[in-house]
């Protein structure tokens, strides 16, 4: 009998788990992030930003493999040297994980102002919606720039906005931010 394939929610909980076993710090972006924060969107893979030396790449590894998941020890090697990002199969479903290095600064922003959200039945620790808000901006496509105003319409009155404007400015996007700012206000007013 074939084995079930796992959800979306599963996979993010075992590479919690994963990485939490591995004791690696991380933090996580992308779609997931976007979700915990409001705007109910598909995606296809689960976005960690990981801080983790050459030393912790072999738990690393071992721990990803103990749950299902698929990835090369020069692969992890080569995104921690690199700064760039590798991407881990799951081998009981469709869904992939997008493993960074934590190595810029937009990264060590991410994992100093995390949250920790109870979400998918675990504790997740996301990178904070000011964070997302100006990644997405900086980011650009069509979808980054839909996630990045559906975030700060759902998430304006709870925001630190020293934080924001402060890690938009040093991103180069407090042009992008203000832009984002008046197009959300429009939406509000179309939408009453």
């Amino acid at each position: 009998m074939p084995r079930k394939r796992r959800s979306y929610d599963a996979v993010v909980r075992a590479v919690e788990r994963a990485l939490s076993a591995a004791r690696v710090d991380h933090v996580f972006v992308g779609g997931i992030a976007v979700i915990v924060f409001g705007r109910l969107r598909t995606t296809e893979d689960v976005d960690v930003l990981v801080a983790f030396r050459e030393a912790d790449v072999p738990k690393l590894l071992s721990e990803l493999r103990r749950r299902g998941f698929q990835s090369s020890e020069q692969d992890l090697r080569a995104a921690l040297s690199e700064g760039e990002h590798c991407t881990v199969d799951d081998t009981r479903s469709e869904y992939r994980i997008d493993l960074s290095s934590a190595a810029t600064a937009s990264a060590r922003h991410a994992l100093r102002y995390r949250v920790t959200v109870r979400s998918r039945g675990v504790d997740l620790p996301i990178a904070r919606p000011e964070h997302m808000v100006v990644m997405k901006l900086k980011f650009g496509s069509e979808q980054d720039i839909e996630d990045a105003v559906a975030i700060y319409l759902r998430q304006k009155d709870r925001m630190d906005v020293k934080l924001l404007t402060g890690f938009a400015g040093r991103q180069g996007m407090l042009s992008a931010l203000e832009s984002l700012k008046r197009r959300a206000k429009e939406l509000e007013r179309t939408q009453r």
